[in-house]
Order: structure tokens, then C-alpha cells, then sequence
């Protein structure tokens, strides 16, 4: 695929391969780049190591021409929200319920493959962050998820489910409503203009 033109990177420490991103040329909605996965190994997340991945993976997008990477992220992972609304600046442009169907892996059984799907203008000369969203409008609407639902998902399924529905519904509202994603609070919320 390499060969082909898709996107592979690995994060190194010593002779230690951490971390790793793959992405590969997509056609709807126009020619873009869509990122397939970006992963760290649990001893090392928390530093930095999964956004220089991404960073490499956006300068590489625009050395090949490309004006969009997307990919998908799980909506109540809330390390994933930050780094990818703050620290990227993406935009979400859709949500998708139970995506991926069932998925049986450790990280994920018994749990629905909810997905915010991610869009990251490739232009200018760098990828441009957002602010954490310290005092939010009043007429914003705040969809809060859990500090660790990875935590809550291993200790109670039941409490996880409860997490998706809700937050699921509320997506789904403010979408309905042509509502905006314009960042994450401080306090682990979606901060929605409609």
C-alpha cells in the first residue's frame, strides 16, 4: 500500500517501534487523505508521541497534495477529543452510530462502535491549534463525556452504554439543528454552536 501511495509512519525509541500511523488516499467527498489508525503503546501515551505522529502525517499530506485528512475517534475517549480538537484543530463533520458494528478486540467488546468522523484542513504553512474552551457562551450547548470511559468500560459495561446513549442523543439533536462543533471544554465537553 506504501508502494501505492498510502501514508505509513513509526514512532521510535531507541530500536523500539512505540507508536505508528497509516493513511491511505480516499475519493468521497473528493480526493482526501483518510487516516486508518494512529496508536501508542500504553507505556508511552501522554507524551506527545501520537501528535508528532499526526503532525508528521499533515506536513506529509501536504508535500503530496492533499487538502484533507479525515479519520474516525471514538466521541467518549477524551484524550482523543483533546488532542484532536485542541491540539490539531480538526473539524467534526459528522456523528455515526455503532460505525464499525460489534468489534470483539479487549478494548472495545461489548460496546457500540460509536464514531465522530474527524476532518483536518491540510493548508497554510502548519496546522493550526484551537484553545481549550474555558467559559463557553450560554447558548452553547455542552455535551459532557467521562474523564476515562476506558476505565468505566473495563469496570462497568452497563455504566459505558449508559455514556454512549446519552452522549449519542445529544449529538444527534444538535446535528439535526445543523449544530457546530467549535471545541472542547476544560470541564470534558463538546462545546456545540447551533
Amino acid at each position: 500500500m506504501v508502494h501505492s501511495g498510502a501514508y505509513l509512519s513509526g514512532a521510535f525509541i531507541e530500536e523500539k517501534c512505540v507508536g505508528a500511523a497509516f493513511a491511505f488516499p480516499a475519493t468521497n467527498s473528493g480526493p482526501h487523505l483518510h487516516s486508518h489508525m494512529t496508536a501508542v503503546l500504553d507505556g508511552y501515551r501522554d507524551q506527545g508521541i501520537g501528535y508528532a505522529l499526526k503532525i508528521d502525517q499533515w506536513f506529509w499530506g501536504k508535500k503530496n497534495n492533499y487538502k484533507e485528512i479525515t479519520w474516525t475517534f471514538d466521541p467518549l475517549v477524551a484524550r482523543n477529543a483533546k488532542l484532536n480538537l485542541t491540539k490539531l484543530g480538526v473539524d467534526i463533520s459528522a456523528y455515526y452510530p455503532n460505525f464499525y458494528g460489534d468489534m470483539s478486540d479487549a478494548l472495545n467488546a461489548g460496546d457500540e462502535s460509536d464514531r465522530l468522523m474527524a476532518s483536518w484542513k491540510v493548508i497554510g504553512d502548519q496546522p493550526t491549534p484551537r484553545s481549550m474552551i474555558l467559559n463557553p457562551s450560554a447558548t452553547d450547548t455542552l455535551i459532557k463525556i467521562p474523564d476515562d470511559v476506558v476505565a468505566i468500560r473495563g469496570e462497568d459495561l452497563s455504566e459505558n452504554l449508559k455514556w454512549r446513549y446519552k452522549v449519542r442523543e445529544e449529538f444527534m439533536r444538535v446535528f439535526e439543528k445543523n449544530g457546530k462543533v467549535i471545541g472542547f471544554s476544560a470541564n470534558n465537553e463538546y462545546v456545540v454552536r447551533v
